[in-house]
């Protein structure tokens, strides 16, 4: 197939072949990109500003150290995002579920005292799509893992709710 001179069939040059092959898909990705169709860009519907909630569950001996108000730096998927302020702190003791007459009830968890579960509320700009809100490039929907660190703290968690609070605009 290819001879001595590296002529594929003995008609083309393989090497101005290949050059010919990424140069066309070179142009073809440039103009799927332009029309919206490549899924490297996203098609933003406008900027405005959404809260996300985010849930922890970890060892907490003060559960004070979360404050209206204040803020916490974030890091969303291993990615360091920004400082935003915390706009709700919700703090319950660890559950536990025991078999009763009729039933099951909760308890607070007694093998763990400090076992707390947090939901923290933080609100920032964001833009928007028609399948996510993006904030800080990343993403934000339900399930996606977060970090976030202040002074006294560093926790993991996952964020269980997201909400537009201003409409979108351009």
């Amino acid at each position: 197939m290819i001879d001595a001179q590296g002529k594929l069939f003995g008609r083309v040059n393989v090497l101005d072949l290949l050059l010919l092959v990424v140069v066309f898909v070179s142009a073809l990705g440039l103009v799927l990109a332009k029309t919206g169709n490549a899924g490297v860009n996203q098609v933003l519907k406008g900027e405005g500003t959404a809260e996300i909630d985010l849930f922890f569950r970890g060892s907490i001996a003060d559960p004070g150290m979360f404050k209206v108000g204040e803020s916490t730096f974030i890091t969303i998927r291993n990615q360091p995002h920004a400082s935003l302020k915390i706009v709700g702190v919700k703090v319950t003791p660890k559950m536990i579920t025991v078999p009763a007459p009729g039933g099951v009830k909760a308890y607070p968890d007694p093998s763990e005292p400090f076992g707390k579960d947090v939901v923290l509320t933080v609100r920032e700009k964001a833009q928007f799509t028609d399948d996510a809100v993006i904030m800080g490039g990343q993403k934000i929907k339900v399930g996606t893992p977060i970090e976030v660190e202040g002074f006294k703290y560093r926790l993991r968690g996952s964020i269980v709710d997201v909400r537009v609070v201003s409409q979108p605009k351009l």
